[in-house]
């Protein structure tokens, strides 16, 4: 049988192709292609030109918002929601000043808003200024359930109360509004949320926004005259979790209230990658005939890739060398490591859009101080030489597998670091961008707690707000708090919570799976309008909203917004009831009901507004 030229050549174009596709195949199921991908992102990673949208005498003759803080320094609980609302006012990038309740004859300008922090309310009636205030325009806060004395009685009238009677202690908050964008409706009762709220009946101009247990008005505004008060009527809004509630707070008090926020949502996995122990767990092995680094490959990582993909996430996994204690070198990553789980789920994590940072060689906290070390059951590091030598122990091996890969992110294990650790992360890791630990406040004094900021050493604080797998009533308040305040949701999980009878309360991993699908699915539900990011990608986001300097100023029907120190998209929560009839240099998305995403496209723009509402 003869084969013709032309019958040849499709044979011939049919086994090239056949081997172009195998080669490609083979390509793709290496390292060469992600480490070239890596490579060319790093090479194409440029700073975005910084843009001011006003001049310094420009921006002075503006009529920004300007809020003055009403505090007693003789009572505790006025110091903390003093300091709250101070840190809250930085995030929202509004000026602010402070004044002690005896100095008010200080008061100076004009202020927009008044936030007033303590319960005793005699020394603000004295020449009835507080009430002219407000009649010609002003706004209040008051942000502490009042005592009830003469001065609330004096006043509880212009305040929609009716009836004042005792004080009741309750574990519940119900969110009527929009208070927290996304999360009106919503119910929260859990012991840490303890409040001691006033009985009061509202009258009908009153608004309520929130409400306490047994159906008590927990926070409502009151139009008055030209003005109006807003009254949070208890005393949890000294603790940091609640920023979201005071955030929403302030917004009610003035017109077409608008902030910046980060718009960022950051899953953690931490120990991970990490060598898995090679032994079988009694309950896994029931439930699956596996031993424990099967299940992880075969069950618990299907999983985690299968709630990525359903829900919109992106992995930063934290990964250690090995599990061992020691504190002192030879660090050698040569010998003392198991490079598959790194090659197999690292390569896997980098694919699908994810992430590898540092959690440590090993999971020894970065501290010599011993209180810590002890109270975490770690060894004490001798100074910050060791800690930077297994810190270039854990970069090298990193780099002997992906050898193109920038290590921005780190993670302390157990949430524990001190400034002697954090030096030597600065020397050891040159592109290390961020550092996320914890978010919420520590009794204990052992975690290492942050601040969303830049610290002097140009590292971003980059903290995590909620954790686990089995997410309680408080951690999902902690979330929408976050997502209120900062516009960010962040969550971290472990591989090996499962395997801890403890951190797993004794659940089995299908329980555990559907906790955090239903977590996961509400944050979609309610903020779905967050941007899913790695923590690099989100310390970058960071920086551009916490370097940004925004002013506004309200025209008639419009509302103007100037971005100096402008580095590209900025994101803002909008809070107005009015209709857009125009938009300049930015889109927006409604979130909620007169609550709107804002995307500054340029480093001016503007919101006109229909006439009438």
């Amino acid at each position: 049988m003869r084969i013709n030229s032309k019958s040849l050549n499709r044979i011939l174009l049919f086994v090239l192709c056949v081997l172009l596709l195998t080669v490609l195949m083979q390509i793709s199921r290496s390292d060469l292609l992600l480490q070239w991908n890596l490579s060319k992102e790093s090479q194409h990673t440029t700073r975005p030109q910084i843009k001011n949208a006003l001049t310094a005498e420009e921006t002075a003759r503006l009529q920004t918002e300007r809020f003055l803080i009403i505090y007693d320094s003789q009572w505790p609980l006025s110091e903390k929601i003093k300091w709250n609302a101070e840190q809250v006012l930085t995030a929202m990038k509004k000026n602010y000043r402070s004044v002690e309740v005896g100095q008010l004859h200080q008061m100076g300008e004009h202020p927009t808003a008044i936030i007033v922090t303590m319960s005793d309310w005699t020394a603000l009636l004295r020449d009835d200024w507080i009430d002219s205030y407000v009649r010609e325009g002003g706004r209040v806060l008051f942000a502490a359930a009042p005592e009830n004395n003469d001065a609330l009685f004096a006043l509880y009238r212009k305040l929609d109360m009716l009836e004042v009677g005792g004080y009741l202690d309750t574990s519940e908050v119900h969110l009527k509004t929009s208070i927290l964008p996304g999360f009106a409706d919503q119910t929260y009762k859990d012991q840490a949320l303890l409040n001691t709220v006033l009985r009061v009946k509202l009258g009908e101009k009153a608004i309520i926004h929130a409400t306490a247990g047994n159906g008590l008005p927990l926070l409502w505004e009151v139009p008055y005259e030209k003005g109006s008060f807003a009254i949070f009527n208890g005393t949890v809004l000294q603790d940091k979790v609640n920023r979201g509630l005071l955030s929403g707070a302030i917004s009610v008090l003035i017109p077409d209230f608008i902030y910046p926020i980060m718009n960022a949502k950051v899953m953690y996995i931490d120990d991970f990658p990490a060598p898995f122990p090679q032994t079988r767990d009694p309950a896994l092995f029931r439930d699956y005939h596996m031993d424990v680094p099967s299940f992880f490959k075969r069950v618990w990582w299907p999983d985690m890739i299968r709630l990525a993909r359903s829900y919109d996430l992106k992995y930063t996994g934290v990964l250690i060398a090995t599990y061992d204690d020691r504190v002192s070198p030879p660090f050698d990553w040569t010998t003392e490591v198991d490079k598959e789980s790194l090659v197999t789920y690292g390569r896997e994590l980098l694919r699908d859009g994810g992430e590898l940072g540092i959690h440590g060689y090993n999971h020894q906290s970065l501290t010599s101080q011993s209180r810590q070390s002890d109270a975490l059951g770690y060894k004490v590091w001798n100074g910050e030489r060791e800690m930077y030598d297994s810190l270039v122990a854990v970069r090298d091996y990193v780099h002997s597998i992906f050898p193109n890969q920038e290590l921005h992110t780190y993670v302390p294990p157990s949430n524990s670091l001190d400034e002697e650790g954090r030096k030597a992360l600065k020397r050891a890791l040159p592109d290390l961008k961020n550092i996320s630990s914890l978010y919420g406040e520590d009794p204990h004094d052992i975690s290492y707690i942050q601040e969303y900021g830049v610290g002097s050493d140009g590292i971003i604080d980059l903290p995590r707000v909620t954790y686990g797998y089995q997410i309680g009533t408080y951690e999902k308040w902690m979330m929408a708090n976050a997502v209120a305040s900062v516009g960010v949701f962040s969550h971290f999980v472990h591989p090996d919570d499962i395997l801890d009878q403890q951190r797993s309360n004794d659940a089995s991993w299908s329980e555990m799976y559907e906790n955090l699908e239903r977590f996961l699915r509400q944050v979609k539900e309610r903020a779905g309008w967050l941007r899913s990011m790695t923590a690099s990608e989100a310390s970058d986001e960071a920086e551009r909203w916490i370097k940004g300097e925004p002013v506004f100023e309200y025209r008639d029907n419009a509302l103007f917004g100037y971005i100096n120190h402008f580095a590209g998209t900025q994101y803002f929560l909008l809070r107005s009831d009015k209709k857009v009839r125009r938009l300049h240099g930015c889109e927006i998305q409604k979130i909620d009901s007169d609550v709107y995403l804002v995307k500054a496209n340029h480093e001016k723009f503007s919101i006109e507004w229909m006439e009438g509402k």
